[in-house]
């Protein structure tokens, strides 16, 4: 992989494992997993569905740190975000539809990037 690609895959794998680190784990913990609890029954989601994204968060999050298993990952999280994005476009929230946009083209650089690297080591 050359030094460039490779910059920017490290580069976007080290700010979607924070992100997703962070975020995955105040689905699951302390006051903000309250929060987030409400939102999603607000949004109509099940009971246990911010545990439940809060887990894929933080696997995605460690996923993207490991070589084997960076590209499965960064679909995951991608998936995620288009969820987030499509409930906020739902619910008239389009203001909150940005971060997930961001993120998700992030987790699709990455992704690329991996890929291509693949593809070139073949």
């Amino acid at each position: 992989m050359s030094k460039p690609r490779n910059a920017i895959v490290w580069s976007c794998a080290i700010a979607l494992a924070v992100v997703f680190g962070l975020t995955g784990t105040s689905k699951l913990t302390g006051a903000a997993s309250a929060r987030w609890a409400e939102r999603f029954a607000l949004w109509g989601y099940p009971a246990g569905t911010p545990y439940l994204v809060g887990v894929a968060e933080i696997l995605g999050a460690a996923g993207v740190l490991l070589r084997r298993s960076r590209r499965i990952a960064a679909v995951t999280l991608m998936v995620i975000m288009a969820g987030a994005a499509l409930t906020h476009v739902i619910h008239g929230e389009l203001p909150r539809v940005i971060p997930p946009l961001v993120l998700g083209a992030v987790a699709l650089l990455l992704f690329v990037a991996v890929g291509v690297g693949a593809r070139d080591s073949s």
